[in-house]
């Protein structure tokens, strides 16, 4: 398990997250968008796969067909939800 910070620049906000290195990005960032829905209280949406996730330390957009691991995401990194 690693955690990581997520920022949202629509929301202007920071997200906390606990998140298993061997997920799949794609499945992740789902399940990222669906956690700050329901916590925000938006209704949820409908294409969430259209969402991406861009690692600040390395520089560059996570791979959705890889792991977190796979994707070099450690321990603290920060990421940005867009």
């Amino acid at each position: 398990m690693i955690i990581v910070e997520v920022y949202v620049p629509c929301l202007d906000k920071t997200y906390e997250f606990k998140l298993n290195e061997d997920v799949i990005v794609a499945v992740a960032t789902e399940e990222i968008v669906s956690v700050i829905c329901q916590k925000e209280q938006y209704k949820p949406f409908e294409s969430r796969s259209k969402f991406l996730l861009y690692n600040t330390a390395i520089e560059r957009q996570l791979s959705v067909s890889l792991s977190f691991f796979e994707n070099g995401v450690c321990m603290g990194d920060k990421l940005i939800l867009v």
